[in-house]
Order: structure tokens, then sequence, then C-alpha cells
């Protein structure tokens, strides 16, 4: 006897992301550890989401490939150069004060492409972060960082994000380069 598939263990909760470099991750991780010691984001998760897919089936999974298969991703450079804070859900995080036009766009491509999947995007503003830490307690540098963070952009990545004892940890499923 054949037992009933459940849809729901199929599903895989994804979203699409800038995966930082070796050299790009080294550097944030060492600016989340000069702002926070403590509820820091693991030195391997830190990312910057472009758009949650959230719960998504194998079905869904392949129409959001298909309409990303031909994505270009125009060349940019991402200045990481200022932390900043949401005191309601008591997020720290690292930022740019000069978001690149091109991000923008690029986010917008992406959210046409899915709503053709029957993808609804989030209603909130994209805003250009790197979590660095949760429910953080410390204070906040307003001032402009020292050293930014000099990030060039070439692709993006579909990340699944796998329950684990510790966390969350994230897989890089694949990417789509830049043309």
């Amino acid at each position: 006897m054949r037992l009933p598939r459940n849809p729901k263990k199929q599903q895989q909760r994804l979203f699409l992301a800038l995966w930082p470099g070796e050299n790009e991750r080294r550097q944030i991780a060492k600016l989340a550890a000069q702002a926070a010691d403590r509820r820091r984001v693991c030195d391997a998760n830190l990312h910057l989401t472009l758009v949650f897919l959230g719960a998504t089936t194998p079905d869904q999974l392949a129409a959001y490939e298909a309409a990303l298969a031909d994505l270009s991703i125009p060349a940019m450079e991402l200045v990481l150069d200022r932390y900043g804070y949401w005191p309601q859900p008591r997020i720290l995080w690292l930022g740019s004060s000069c978001t690149p036009p091109e991000l923008y766009g690029l986010v917008a491509e992406l959210h046409r492409r899915l709503r053709g999947c029957g993808f609804a995007p989030e209603r909130r503003a994209f805003q250009a972060h790197i979590t660095l830490a949760r429910r953080f307690t410390g204070s906040v540098s307003t001032q402009p960082l020292e050293k930014p963070v000099r990030w060039p952009i070439s692709e993006i990545a579909l990340i699944a994000s796998l329950p684990s004892p510790e966390g969350s940890r994230y897989e890089v499923l694949r990417c789509w380069p830049g043309g």
C-alpha cells in the first residue's frame, strides 16, 4: 500500500538574496562583531534578502526558476557604510546611505517576473539591509563607517532556509549570474 504524499513536507522555505563572497562576508562579520556581541546572526547566514518567497512547493519552484531563467543582473556596487536599527523587532542592520538605483530596479524586475507565476510580493517597500543581530539591546552608532564594505554585485542566489538545532541554516540552491 502506498502512503499519500504530504505536500507540506515537500515545501521549502526560500528567498532570493545577494550572497556575499568570502571577502565581503569577512568584512561584514567583523562589523557585526564590533557592533553586537550577543544575538548576532551566524556569519555563514549573512545576506541581503531581495525577495522572500516563503513556503514553496516543487511546482512553484519550477515556475519561479523558469521565470528567472534569462535574468540579467545589472553591474553595480553596493557600499555598506552605516548601521541601522528597527526598534519594534529590535533588529540591528548594516546598510547603505545611497542604495544604487539598479538594485531597486532589480527587485522590481524580480517582482514583475514572479507575479506572472502567482507570487504576491510583500507590501512594504524594499530596504536594502543585512541583518546583523536580532533582539538587539545595545546602542547604535549614527556615524558613517570609517571603512565601508564595497561589494560588487554580479549575481543573485536562491537560498533555502533549513531548520537546525542551532537555528536556521541557509543553503545556496542556485545562482543567476550577471550578463
